[in-house]
């Protein structure tokens, strides 16, 4: 189970292990139509979170961080 965020830009250092895999969301059912932008990064990685998403998915980055 996650947490809540808060609409705005976060900012993560990158991978941890493996990769690090994130996905803005517009619901929690799982379907790919779901999915409103997601990407892999190496390295840094930097997200704005609309007010209108439902749920940030995350797996395997370092902390996200809120910029602004």
């Amino acid at each position: 189970m996650g947490k809540e965020i808060q609409a705005g830009t976060y900012r993560s250092e990158g991978k941890n292990k493996y990769g690090c895999y994130w996905a803005r969301l517009s619901d929690t059912t799982g379907e790919g139509d779901a999915i409103i932008a997601s990407s892999n990064a190496e390295g840094p990685a930097i997200v704005k979170v609309a007010a209108g998403d439902k749920a940030f998915q995350t797996t395997d980055c370092k902390p996200w961080k809120k910029i602004g």
